[in-house]
């Protein structure tokens, strides 16, 4: 594994400007078959083993301004789906009241950066903040922070583990463990609360069904 590693940088590098450019929009459009945490680590990697400073800031700038622009790109797509979507009376209802929550509330944007870092669904994350009406200086302010963050942790990592090839290879694998979990916890922290709001209205029924079924075994005991 580390072998076809090396093998693999040492055909990236060459070509490592290239594909900080057109990556992000293949990642964005074929999904989680190339994850883009490997690929952040992979120019982190990239970077740190270049010898000129000046070559791994340009490299790494043109990460975050591919990923800006796909960003935006996704943006516009949720814009484009929003009057599409509001000739549904309940879903435009809806879409009015998450809207302005948002606007009550200027922090709850800020729940983008966690979300753009780690693997929770960023495409939905993008185009939603689209579909619901966010106006477009305040999702770019955010998205870019949130880049940032995402740069300092993935290729932050990478540029940290880039002389130990056995380390990148332990940090991919734990990468994806964590990625697991972190959708299976997701789910199920969706799931429990969809249940909790659920229960006061299952409560009438579920005591009712209790008690014919206590009847009905004290009727057969008789």
């Amino acid at each position: 594994m580390e072998q076809q590693l090396a093998d693999a940088l040492l055909w990236l590098e060459p070509h490592a400007l290239i594909l900080a450019v057109l990556l992000p929009p293949v990642i964005r459009m074929v999904g989680h078959w190339l994850p883009e945490e490997l690929f952040m680590i992979a120019m982190g990697v990239l970077a740190a083993r270049s010898d000129s400073p000046r070559y791994a800031v340009t490299l790494l700038g043109l990460v975050v301004a591919s990923h800006f622009v796909c960003d935006q790109v996704v943006y516009l797509g949720g814009r484009w789906l929003r009057p599409r979507l509001g000739r549904f009376p309940r879903i435009q209802s809806r879409l009015e009241k998450v809207t302005s929550r948002l606007d009550a509330s200027p922090c709850a944007l800020y729940s983008l950066i966690p979300a753009r870092v780690f693997p929770l669904g960023r495409a939905a994350w993008l185009a939603g903040c689209g579909v619901v009406g966010v106006r477009w200086p305040r999702f770019a302010l955010i998205d870019l922070l949130a880049l940032l963050a995402h740069l300092a942790t993935w290729s932050g990592l990478g540029w940290w583990i880039a002389d130990d090839l056995g380390r990148i290879v332990l940090s991919a694998e734990v990468g994806r463990t964590l990625a697991v979990w972190t959708i299976v916890s997701l789910i199920a922290a969706v799931g429990a609360v969809g249940l909790w709001r659920r229960w006061p209205q299952w409560h009438p029924s579920s005591e009712q069904a209790m008690r014919r079924a206590a009847a009905n075994l004290l009727r057969w005991r008789d």
